[in-house]
Parts: structure tokens; sequence; C-alpha cells
């Protein structure tokens, strides 16, 4: 399968590209320094800033599916919902429709009602302060790929910790599954590639955890 990775360097993104070159995908690269990695054997590396419109449509042009995990900054709101303003749009150009996103679980109210009191406490101090904007700019995006005509998933983990996946990933379609509070980049890796023959998720934003 033709995929596109949209914030390819990041933790998440090398894992997509790894584990996506692994199973025999064609993988393109988004990304603005041109020296993170080296084109090859069914990959294929595009320079370009995700807020540049007219940079992502090569980059989407042809391919199967969409895949991003791109990030803000703690101080930025409007990358994540600008870039995939653009992103939709190549996408719809280009008669593209698979799109799976990296989310992340603390966005939306009730997400973490099956974890500890404190865990919940502590949750709902980081949301109103350090992660306030990056939250909003995470609802902000998540937003626009609900209205779009998209066939999408949005995967929606805990905190996520640089360890080797274990393959025991738990999923819930309402909220993080009982003291789920972290899981390794691998393990949603995975579980993101996996969603590319799958339908089960489609225009759902599923909670993972360990």
């Amino acid at each position: 399968m033709k995929m596109v990775v949209f914030g390819a360097s990041g933790g998440t993104g090398r894992e997509l590209v790894k584990q996506g070159l692994a199973q025999g995908h064609e993988v393109t690269v988004f990304v603005r320094n041109p020296n993170a990695f080296t084109g090859g054997d069914h990959l294929r590396v595009v320079v370009g800033d995700a807020l540049n419109a007219r940079a992502v449509v090569p980059a989407i042009a042809g391919q199967d599916a969409v895949l991003s995990a791109l990030g803000g900054g703690l101080g930025d709101d409007t990358l994540l919902p600008e870039s995939m303003g653009y992103i939709l749009a190549a996408m719809k150009e280009n008669g593209v429709r698979r799109l799976i996103v990296l989310g992340a679980s603390g966005v939306w109210p009730g997400a973490a009602k099956r974890l500890s009191s404190g865990a919940q406490f502590f949750l709902r101090i980081i949301e109103s302060t350090i992660l306030k904007k990056p939250f909003r700019s995470q609802r902000a995006m998540q937003m626009r790929i609900q209205a779009s005509d998209t066939d999408w998933t949005v995967v929606q983990p805990p905190r996520l910790v640089n360890k080797p996946g274990t393959g025991k990933i738990r999923v819930d379609g309402e909220a993080l599954p009982a003291n789920g509070t972290t899981i390794a980049r691998a393990d949603v890796a995975t579980f993101m590639l996996a969603q590319l023959t799958s339908r089960e998720w489609v225009r759902k934003s599923p909670f993972l955890a360990w």
C-alpha cells in the first residue's frame, strides 16, 4: 500500500515509517529537514512545510492513505488545525480517502472517567496549564477531521513512552481503558498501521493504553 506520513521525524512518526517499511508498504515521508531521512527502496522523501498548501499536495498525490503524527509545541495552538486543513484539501483534490491520525486522549470530556481519582485530578491540572494550548489545538484539528468526508480514524493514546512495543494494546471506543495511563509509541504505530486494512474504527476515535 502507498502511504504518506506527516510528522515522520517525530518519535511516533519514525515508528510508523520503520514498521510501515517492514510490512512492505511504499512509504512517503513529509519532513521539513531534508537530512531527517535518506530515500531508498520503498521510501520517498518529500521536503516541505505542512503549513504550505502547495507543498502538501504532491506528497499526497497517488497515495492510498495518509497518516499523521504531527504535534504542536506547548505554546502553539494553530499548527495542527491549519496543517490538517491543507491535508484534507489535498486529499479531496487527489481522491484519497483514508486518514489515520495521532490524537491525544485528554482532549475530550470523559476520556479519563475510568482512571483513578488521582490520575483524573492530575489530568485536569495539566489540561488547564501546560497543555492548555496543545489540547485546544488538538480539539480544533479533530473537529476539522470529523467534519470531513474522509474515512478517518483518530487514535487517542495517553502518555507516550519510548519503550519497545509489547503488542498488548487495550482499545476502548468511549474512554481510556481502566488505569490506562501510558503506552509505547511503537504500539501506537502498530495499531495505526493495522487500520490501513481494517474498517472497524473508520470515522471513530478509539482510545488506546497498555
